[in-house]
C-alpha cells in the first residue's frame, strides 16, 4: 500500500483567470494517472501551494502528514512544486531522520493533462520508486532518483531539472523499469523524527 500525499506545485495546476493555479488534488492526480496509476495508493491532500510560497510551517505539516500516514504505508510519494522540492526534500531528510519507509517526491515542469507534460512519467516513476527504494528521502524527477539531500534544481526549462551533487543518482528508470544504482545506508539505527523547527528565521542577502 502506497500514500499519495498532494501539495499543489505546477503538477496539480489547471487554468485560472490568472493564469495556472494549483487546483488538483492527490485523487485527480491518480485519475488522470489513467491505467498507469497502480492500485492500492490512498490519495491525501495537504494543502495547495505554488511552492515559491513553502515555508517552515509547510515543512512541518507535510512532515506530520508522512509521521500520520507512515504506519499504514508501504511508500509514500508526495507531489510539490519544483521551484522549492529541493528544500523541501533536504529539510525532510533530517525531520524524518532514520525513516524505515521511502518518502519520495516528484512534480513537474508542466501540468498534468497538458500536452508533451513530464507530469505521468514522474508520477508514475515516483510510485514505482516508492516500491522499491529502501528507507529515506529521495526526489524521482526525469527519470532519475536522487537522494533527498543531494539534490538541486540547475534548470529551469528543462524535463530533466535536477541533480545530484557530490553522489551519484541513486537510481534511474530505463525502459519503465527502476533500475537501483547506488542505494544508500540507513545512518540512523532508530527513527530519530524533528518536527519543532524554528520558522522565525530570516535569510538576508548583502551585498557589497
Amino acid at each position: 500500500m502506497l500514500t499519495l500525499l498532494a501539495t499543489g506545485g505546477t503538477i496539480a495546476c489547471t487554468p485560472g483567470k490568472n493564469g495556472l493555479e494549483p487546483t488538483l488534488g492527490a485523487a485527480d492526480l491518480l485519475r488522470m494517472l489513467g491505467p498507469a496509476a497502480p492500485e492500492s495508493v490512498r490519495a491525501r491532500d495537504v494543502f495547495t501551494l505554488d511552492s515559491s510560497n513553502v515555508q517552515p510551517e509547510e515543512w512541518r505539516a507535510i512532515a506530520q502528514a508522512v509521521a500520520d500516514n507512515m504506519h499504514n504505508a508501504d511508500g509514500i510519494v508526495i507531489t510539490h512544486g519544483t521551484d522549492t522540492m529541493a528544500y523541501t526534500s533536504s529539510m525532510l531528510s533530517f525531520m524524518l531522520r532514520g525513516i524505515k519507509i521511502p518518502v519520495v517526491l516528484t512534480g513537474a515542469q508542466y501540468p498534468m493533462g497538458m500536452d508533451g507534460s513530464d507530469a505521468a512519467a514522474n508520477l508514475g516513476d515516483a510510485l514505482t520508486a516508492a516500491r522499491e527504494l529502501p528507507g529515506g528521502v529521495y526526489i524521482a524527477f526525469g527519470g532519475s532518483v536522487i537522494l533527498g539531500c543531494r539534490a538541486v534544481k540547475t534548470r529551469t526549462m528543462s524535463l530533466n531539472a535536477f541533480e545530484s551533487i557530490n553522489r551519484p543518482l541513486v537510481g534511474y528508470f530505463e525502459d519503465g523499469r527502476f533500475i537501483m544504482a547506488d542505494a544508500p545506508e540507513n545512518e540512523a539505527a532508530h527513527e530519530d523524527f524533528f518536527m519543532d523547527i524554528e520558522p522565525r528565521v530570516a535569510l538576508i542577502k548583502l551585498i557589497p
